[in-house]
């Protein structure tokens, strides 16, 4: 009996180690095809190349200045990240096209392209519409519909960085 379990165990037990093989060894070879440094100039590349043509089509109008000025610039974007809004930070960037659409109508009543993510993994963006202003707002992932003013514009973001960066 017990040799008719260990016959039919070990073809399974066999099978399921190379499976776990072949995806350690496919995990290996991704990590070595796209080690920390290629990712992160990949990023790099698509935060300082936004999509503008389909943003303001987003948007419904022109992109901020601010928000153009900011992302022409490492520098700034890193200085930013450091940012408060009115409860909690910035966690990172994202790139502004159309792969960062989020299909929110049903929560918040608009799509969103989120320009960057809080510390939380909230998404921060401005709404869409001819005739919105231009404030930065926060939707909240774990209360959804719930939607506050993470800080009144983009420019206001930028000048409050700049003037911890000249206090620092």
């Amino acid at each position: 009996m017990k040799d008719n379990i260990v016959l039919m165990a070990a073809p399974a037990a066999a099978v399921i180690l190379i499976l776990v093989l072949k995806d350690r060894i496919a995990k290996a070879l991704w990590r070595r095809r796209n080690p920390p440094e290629k990712l992160a100039a990949e990023l790099d590349n698509r935060l300082l190349h936004p999509d503008w043509p389909f943003y303001e089509r987003h948007l419904q109008r022109p992109a901020p200045a601010a928000l153009r000025e900011l992302y022409s610039s490492m520098t700034l974007l890193a200085a930013c990240a450091a940012y408060r809004g009115k409860r909690e930070g910035i966690s990172s960037f994202d790139p502004l096209n159309e792969s960062g659409l989020l299909e929110t109508q049903s929560e918040i009543g608009c799509d969103i392209v989120p320009f960057a993510t809080s510390v939380c993994g909230d998404a921060i963006f401005l709404r869409p519409g001819a005739n919105e202003r231009d404030v930065l707002y926060i939707a909240y992932h774990d209360d959804p519909g719930k939607v506050d003013v993470f800080a009144e514009s983009v420019a206001v973001m930028l000048e409050k960085t700049r003037g911890m960066n000249r206090a620092a």
